[in-house]
């Protein structure tokens, strides 16, 4: 049986929020929300489960990712070619997917298929088999991947930048995608292990969005996950991580590149700090905004200089960090890293104008709608709420917690957690 915790309707009201999202909680501990619109004959049924690579030992890593990508190829009613023959036959679509912090899972589907897909979402998290065969498939696909990697200036520079930003032990420190050696050497019996020690119920959340009333989304994800019961362990608290003295820096050379990627920065704020969305508009006036911001126009525009930069707030559970990235010329890298520093200090050290505050504002509260435009839009957003403990009325709240941001909040954004003597530099390419 499951318990209903609240359940109101206003269809009036277009956008998400505490008395149009229905809320369940299954005896087992898995959370329901649900949010009905009949305005598309679609559902999207999205959610996640508590494991991800900060649970994997570092000696598997990419462990969680792989067991993950392996929940696909065959489950005890459904076979790898029956998952996809089936979907593809509905135009629907089924994938999990790990990150750091969870695993993620998706369907989509006509409202009427939606019975299909609680049953293959079910089987395939629940119920998953392994087959010797296609894990090795999927294993050699994982390989491909990697070596994909070794090539990319991008991919190569990014994980060098995690590498020297977070201290050995810390989650972030590593590739959540794994490395050669510890794709090769991870067993069937490690995959196993993982899913029954890791994949459990609670604290696990399904998100339902689209035609489909509430009571009947509950009831599906009543059949589908109601029964399930495992445990998985505790989760240590993520590892303090020290704050970077001086330049840190460390080049990749890659051999017959003509563009060499670069990023500089440092670990940042959590999505949990009260000054996140200070850090947000901050943010993109400095390195998003239009051509990427003060960054684009300087770096770019004027100087031309790089064939792309920006910034951004990695956010998240955890401290996710703050990045400057560029690609340019080989002999250019030390001119784009001495103007970007400018440009930092210049957002800590005046105010930004009243313009450019305004024409953030204004992006930020009118690409909220649009980002509502699909189901999964909708679905991304219900779970962002619940995740970060927002409140069900964030997004009513939303357009006027940007407009009170003032100049002064965004210098003291900038000031707080940007820094232009203590960073990490990586460089990637000639």
């Amino acid at each position: 049986m499951s318990k209903t915790k609240t359940h109101r309707t206003a269809p009036q009201i277009s956008l998400p929020c505490s008395s149009n999202i229905a809320q369940f909680t299954l005896s087992n501990g898995i959370h329901v929300y649900s949010y009905e619109n009949f305005a598309s004959p679609a559902i999207v049924i999205s959610g996640y489960l508590i494991n991800g690579a900060r649970d994997e030992a570092r000696e598997k890593a990419g462990l969680a990712g792989f067991t993950a990508d392996c929940l696909m190829r065959g489950a005890e009613h459904y076979t790898y070619e029956q998952l996809f023959e089936q979907t593809e036959a509905i135009g629907a679509n089924v994938s999990v997917s790990a990150g750091v912090h969870t695993t993620g899972f998706y369907a989509k589907s006509l409202a009427e298929d939606m019975p299909l897909m609680f049953d293959m979402l079910s089987d395939v998290i629940r119920r998953p088999t392994f087959p010797e065969a296609e894990l090795e498939k999927e294993r050699n696909e994982w390989l491909t991947s990697l070596e994909e990697r070794t090539n990319s200036t991008r991919a190569m520079a990014g994980m060098a930048f995690g590498e020297l930003a977070y201290p050995e032990g810390h989650p972030y420190h590593y590739s959540s995608d794994g490395y050669p050696e510890t794709a090769r050497a991870i067993t069937r019996d490690d995959v196993v292990n993982f899913h029954r020690s890791h994949y459990s119920p609670r604290d696990m959340v399904v998100c339902v969005v689209g035609a489909i009333h509430a009571g009947e989304a509950r009831d599906r994800a009543e059949a589908a996950f109601g029964d399930w019961q495992a445990e998985r362990p505790a989760r240590v608290e993520l590892p303090p991580v020290p704050k970077i003295n001086g330049r840190v820096s460390r080049h990749i050379p890659m051999q017959g590149k003509s563009q060499t990627n670069l990023r500089w920065g440092f670990p940042g704020p959590s999505r949990l700090e009260p000054d996140w969305t200070h850090s947000v508009i901050m943010n993109s006036i400095l390195g998003q905004f239009g051509m990427y911001g003060r960054l684009g126009e300087s770096v770019r525009k004027e100087e031309g200089l790089v064939y792309y930069i920006g910034s951004s707030f990695q956010g998240g559970p955890g401290p996710g960090s703050w990045q400057v990235y560029a690609g340019t010329n080989p002999q250019t890298v030390d001119r784009v890293v001495d103007i970007s520093l400018k440009e930092v200090r210049r957002i800590q050290q005046r105010k930004v104008t009243a313009e450019e505050l305004s024409d953030n504002q204004s992006y930020y509260i009118g690409v909220l709608p649009l980002q509502m435009e699909t189901n999964e839009g909708m679905a991304s957003q219900i779970m962002n709420m619940a995740r970060y403990n927002l409140g069900f009325d964030y997004l009513l709240q939303y357009p006027d917690m940007i407009r009170a941001i003032t100049v002064n909040d965004i210098r003291a954004a900038a000031q707080k957690w940007l820094d232009t003597e203590n960073f990490v530099l990586t460089s990637a390419g000639s």
